[in-house]
């Protein structure tokens, strides 16, 4: 398959992830059997404002055992409710775009700290070109 044949593919978490007062859910994704992948983009659509002040969170794409080899995403304090927070926002979040075919890709999230009460919800995704 070429470029001019390649598949885009959003993935997304399906729910809200608490990145704030709670333990995040940790999620992953598989492409295409035989397919190599390129990152275009990943972020969260914000529910609930980020209030991180000590830590960001952030959102890492990698594998089990290198959780940011592709992407690291942190999440400043103060992103709100009804912003997406994506690579436009955190232009070095890409790390490394491509992806080998047949890889489980991991999806981790940390929760930001904050001096008060920490939040931050939102739906996370990934899109990814395969080819």
């Amino acid at each position: 398959m070429s470029y001019s044949q390649a598949l885009m593919t959003t993935y997304d978490y399906g729910h809200k992830n608490d990145l704030g007062n709670g333990t995040p859910e940790q999620w992953s994704f598989q492409g295409p059997p035989g397919k190599v992948g390129m990152i275009i983009d990943m972020g969260i659509h914000v529910t609930e404002t980020f209030a991180c002040d000590a830590t960001d969170a952030k959102m890492e794409i990698g594998t089990s055992s290198d959780p940011d080899a592709y992407c690291l995403m942190n999440i400043p304090d103060g992103t709100a409710a009804t912003d997406v927070f994506s690579v436009v926002d955190d232009t070095d979040a890409i790390i490394a775009e491509a992806i080998p075919a047949d890889t489980q890709i991991e999806f981790k999230s940390t929760a930001g700290s904050d001096a008060g009460t920490e939040a931050g919800i939102g739906y996370q995704y990934v899109s990814v070109l395969w080819y």
